[in-house]
């Protein structure tokens, strides 16, 4: 079909090289030996694409990984939906599974998974107005959360273009609309330091205020690394500020310095004096210089 006679033109950058750029036919030759997948991430650019948190366990495991910095890219992902047998997977969404056979690997994560469920129900609570499940995370290996897109919704990517396209409809869409307000799955990574002190304060005490900013933060902070926008950029920077208070032993109750008062000159009322060297003294009136006439005749008979 043509779908395919074009799809053996396209080229990308990907993670073995920044300056090179291979075809599909050369990414399928170098696959691993069980892969059935051919992995691709969307991003602004290679190296938002190479830094992203939705990479760093598939590369550790030594696969090749598309990197999507166009955005016409993901719309011709999304009108292909396979190559050569193998299907694409978005990294950033649902449905990523790595070592699906390895039994040490699945007996891991069910060890896992029952360790970090007072966590994950806390989350689910706290953050319920902002997700739609917490999970613990396959796909993490240096970033404690991330954000993950369902299988039909928009990846971070997919979501600022959106975004820009919304902008310049003044009549709105409602499916685009549906599409942006989507909640996403929260991935906790299990062996991340801040996650373990998270569920240590949780199982201490549910109602841990410390833990509560803490999840905050960390959550917006996974919505940035995510790909995607925050929407109370004013309340990320107050628990920034509160974290930084705590980190460096300043009291919450602290207030900042009053300004001393200046005087405004420019505002200031002048004196009495002022206005008086200000007044014409009404008994001073005009003296004509002498010789003159005390009467002007305003008319010119001899004109």
């Amino acid at each position: 079909s043509n779908r395919t006679r074009l799809a053996k033109l396209l080229r990308f950058t990907t993670s073995l090289s920044k300056t090179k750029q291979y075809s599909l036919s050369e990414y399928i030759e170098r696959m691993k030996p069980k892969q059935e997948h051919i992995y691709f991430i969307a991003t602004m650019s290679y190296e938002a694409a190479a830094r992203s948190p939705f990479v760093e366990r598939i590369i550790k495991k030594g696969y090749e990984v598309l990197y999507l910095t166009d955005p016409v890219d993901q719309y011709c992902m999304q009108s292909l939906p396979e190559f050569e047998g193998k299907k694409f997977q978005n990294v950033a969404k649902e449905g990523l599974e790595l070592d699906k056979t390895d039994v040490k690997s699945e007996e891991e994560k069910k060890r896992l998974d029952k360790m970090y469920q007072p966590l994950l129900t806390w989350l689910q609570d706290q953050l319920r107005d902002k997700i739609l499940d917490a999970k613990v995370s396959d796909r993490l290996v240096q970033t404690p959360m991330a954000l993950v897109a369902s299988q039909h919704g928009y990846d971070g990517n997919m979501e600022r273009i959106a975004r820009a396209q919304a902008y310049q409809k003044s009549g709105g869409d409602s499916t685009m609309n549906y599409y942006l307000n989507q909640k996403k799955t929260l991935e906790i990574n299990p062996r991340h330091p801040l996650i373990k002190d998270l569920l240590r304060r949780v199982e201490d005490s549910k109602d841990d205020k410390v833990a509560v900013d803490l999840a905050n933060v960390m959550f917006e902070a996974a919505t940035l690394r995510s790909g995607y926008e925050l929407k109370d950029t004013a309340g990320f920077a107050d628990r920034i500020e509160s974290m930084l208070r705590r980190a460096m032993s300043v009291s919450m109750e602290e207030k900042i310095d009053e300004e001393p008062e200046e005087e405004d000159n420019y505002l200031r009322k002048p004196d009495i004096a002022d206005e008086d060297e200000n007044v014409i003294d009404e008994d001073e009136s005009y003296t004509q210089p002498e010789g003159s006439n005390k009467n002007f005749d305003t008319t010119r008979d001899d004109l």
